[in-house]
């Protein structure tokens, strides 16, 4: 039993896979139709599905995909065109196929019935075969040979199984006589609908009518004239897409990490072997060999901590293959013409982080491609190319991964975001600020500059959840524009959620860690350095930049053993381009820590990201960088109020 669970889920994993290759695959025919090596991996994708299911018992994602394998072999034999219109069909299919593939993991879902979908694609197939004359030597089959299209009537009988268990070629056209219902597994029939068009009792257009008495909530609203039909075709085209992909726990890895591993295990064995004969007869003059041994096990520990770190890594080209089909049906449905360019797609980035990456990045490009990108007639009228360009790029960089997301649009106002600002009490009138903080603002929930609310944007949602789960991975964003020349949005991510540099801190009798990445440099003030500037608190000069302070001991609700600034320290931290001096005792010194989530352990504390475990056994909690910074930034607007 636990054997046939792993393997459907090694199906669910694979097909998944595939039906991203299939999507891409789609996308690129689009752009370069009756491209023959494009053809053939689509084909491939859904031949392999169709068998695999086959293989499992999975008869209804068989049938449907064999459905779509029909469509795709008209293609590769040049017997059907290639068209948007067909495009935009088949990857309707294609989202049906995904709702089908979770169902297999969710039996609680009913996937809904593909008949209509199966109809229209018979008919796409159908039609589009008239408009191509046959090649020399083959005959033309007649349209009206029978009243049921070779790609819907295909699904009445599996594909041949050969000896070597390929599921064969797609069947011959014409109709075949679909299986008695009941002679056929309650699991393995169709469709009713399904079968009633197979023998040729009703039509595919009678079998659509019908589906529409079916009284589900769609069917009602039609009928009570509340929204239009094509309303409700772009809401399950909008929920297929968007429909959860189902987490898998599983990691593929390749066969010479692991191999890595074993004989790191292998050397730690070894070591450890060591290390027991010595203690087991330890005398002085052995201190040396004991010494040695410890040493050793410390580099093999530290180096498995690595290989470990690297079975987790995986490409990001598994979070940027989305978006391709996101940005055409985005500027598709806003009348724009913009292409995707990605780069970076082999950058390596931990699963943990890529898992929950996805959201931030979905709603940047969703911003660029509405907000940024201008429609093509105003790009015409400032000279540009009528087609806008959304760039992805992924690099790594110190210890940490960039992402930047960039547009070729009109950019961000300055001005309006500003006057915005001072009517949301966000912004003092007449105050001067740097572009960076100005940008900073459309991070803030609820603010919007937009005067029209779209289907895409404009409440003011979004772009905090972007900020709020970049914050939540330890990441920061930062925003550059150029009025008129476009917008880039550059995220800075650790390349792990389990592990970090941290530097530990003394505050009174507790210590914390601040992760190393946010620190800049840590000073010790001199008398006068440090003063207070009415409207902006507590601040200590530093070069000639005024940075202000803040009293981690006030925030963190403990009693410090110094209070006056020159007689502690100053740890100079940033976040994005703002800075800040976290005031504490003393620097413990720095080292790498595991860090142990504290709000599924106990509950979310402000200012606080997560807490470790100190060689000493006591816990010590890791301080949210941007988090504080974000604090004494308010504290700060509230004392200038």
């Amino acid at each position: 039993m636990e054997d046939d669970l792993d393997l459907i889920q090694a199906f669910i994993e694979e097909s998944a896979e595939l039906a991203e290759s299939f999507e891409q695959g789609l996308l690129d025919l689009e752009q370069t139709p009756g491209d023959p090596e494009v053809l053939n991996r689509i084909f491939r994708a859904a031949h392999t599905i169709k068998g695999n299911s086959g293989m499992l018992g999975f008869t209804d994602v068989m049938h449907f995909t064999h459905t779509l394998e029909d469509v795709l072999d008209r293609m590769r034999k040049g017997r059907l065109q290639v068209t948007r219109e067909g495009m935009t069909l088949l990857l309707r299919s294609l989202d049906m196929l995904k709702l089908k593939l979770q169902a297999l993991v969710r039996p609680e879902e009913t996937p809904p019935d593909a008949a209509q979908l199966i109809a229209e694609l018979g008919r796409y197939a159908e039609e589009g075969s008239r408009a191509i004359s046959p090649p020399v030597g083959e005959p033309r089959v007649s349209p009206t040979a029978t009243t049921v299209p070779e790609a819907l009537t295909a699904i009445s009988a599996p594909p041949r199984q050969g000896a070597n268990g390929d599921r064969g070629e797609t069947p011959p056209a014409g109709p075949a006589p679909g299986p008695a219902p009941l002679e056929v597994a309650e699991t393995e029939r169709p469709r009713l609908g399904e079968i009633l068009v197979q023998q040729q009792v009703v039509s595919p257009e009678q079998l659509a009518e019908a589906l529409k008495k079916q009284k589900r909530v769609g069917e009602i609203l039609l009928e009570q004239h509340a929204v239009a039909p094509e309303q409700i075709a772009r809401a399950l085209e909008i929920q297929a897409a968007a429909a959860p992909k189902g987490d898998t726990a599983s990691i593929r890895v390749q066969t010479e990490k692991v191999d890595r591993l074993v004989n790191l295990v292998g050397e730690m064995v070894i070591t450890q072997s060591m290390l027991g004969q010595v203690a087991s007869r330890f005398t002085l003059d052995q201190l040396p060999r004991l010494t040695e041994a410890v040493a050793a096990m410390e580099r093999h520990s530290r180096e498995l901590q690595e290989r470990v770190m690297a079975v987790r890594m995986q490409p990001i080209k598994t979070v940027f293959g989305r978006f391709s089909r996101l940005v055409r049906d985005l500027a598709q449905s806003l009348g724009k013409e913009i292409r995707l360019d990605v780069s970076g797609e082999e950058t390596e980035l931990d699963k943990t982080v890529i898992d929950r990456i996805g959201d931030p990045l979905t709603h940047l490009v969703r911003n660029c491609v509405d907000h940024g990108i201008e429609a093509p007639e105003v790009r015409r009228q400032q000279g540009k190319p009528d087609q806008g360009v959304v760039r992805l790029h992924a690099f790594h960089q110190g210890g940490n991964i960039f992402i930047e997301v960039e547009d070729d649009g009109k950019g961000l106002d300055r001005d309006r975001i500003q006057r915005k600002g001072v009517e949301n009490g966000l912004v003092r009138e007449g105050e001067s600020l740097a572009d960076e903080q100005i940008y900073a603002l459309i991070f803030r929930a609820g603010f919007s500059t937009a005067e029209i609310v779209t289907d895409v944007s404009g409440r003011g949602v979004g772009m905090d959840v972007v900020q709020r789960n970049i914050t939540a991975l330890g990441g920061q964003v930062a925003i550059a524009s150029v009025r008129g020349a476009g917008t880039k949005f550059t995220i800075k991510l650790p390349l792990t959620l389990a592990i970090l540099d941290g530097l530990s801190v003394q505050i009174g009798q507790e210590t914390y860690i601040i992760p190393l990445v946010n620190i800049t440099e840590s000073i010790r003030p001199r008398p006068g350095q440090v003063q207070t500037i009415v409207g902006e608190g507590e601040v200590v000069n530093l070069r000639g930049r005024v940075l202000p302070i803040l009293r981690l001991y006030e925030v963190l609700g403990v009693t410090p053993r110094v209070v006056d600034p020159t007689e502690s320290l100053l740890v100079i931290v940033e976040n994005g381009r703002e800075q800040v001096a976290f005031l504490v005792d003393e620097l413990v010194g720095q080292h790498q820590v595991v860090i142990k989530s504290l709000e599924s352990n106990y509950q979310r504390v402000e200012g606080v990201s997560g807490a470790t475990i100190l060689g000493d056994g006591r816990v010590a909690l890791i301080l949210d960088v941007p988090g504080l910074v974000r604090m004494a930034s308010d504290s700060r607007m509230m004392r200038a109020a």
